[in-house]
């Protein structure tokens, strides 16, 4: 049975697909059933996400473009960090803060940060992976 070998480049593409789907969320910001659909509270003001979601975009297209180029593990490396930092604000925010969702919504959100921290150590291996083996810089 063939293994799959996760590279840097793939790990890139892949993240920057779920960074443009989340920012595409983002991006609808001022759609507020959409978010009481997902049981998550109404962005006020909604300009704040979409603003988070254009600066997604934004780094979406990095990650595909650096994909398997000299700069591909600088951009590894800054979503590891990043993904890692959203996973940190996201635990403060549903242990401590008073986020008003109602248990979808958290659910949901805790299913995000799941999700961030896996692509966060997946970003973490391939980088580790790659210093010792020679193909990162």
């Amino acid at each position: 049975m063939r293994q799959l070998r996760l590279s840097q480049a793939l790990v890139l593409r892949v993240d920057a697909a779920s960074n443009a789907a989340l920012a595409a969320f983002l991006l609808a910001a001022s759609w507020d059933g959409l978010y009481e659909f997902f049981g998550l509270p109404v962005a006020e003001p909604p300009i704040y996400a979409q603003l988070l979601g254009a600066a997604l975009v934004a780094f979406a297209i990095l990650e595909w473009a650096l994909a398997g180029s000299p700069s591909e593990a600088a951009a590894t490396f800054a979503a590891a960090v990043g993904s890692t930092i959203a996973v940190a604000v996201l635990a403060v925010w549903l242990l401590f803060g008073d986020t008003e969702l109602d248990t979808h919504g958290e659910i949901g959100l805790w299913s995000v940060a799941g999700f961030l921290a896996a692509a966060a150590i997946i970003h973490a291996v391939v980088l580790w992976r790659g210093w010792f083996t020679g193909s990162a810089p």
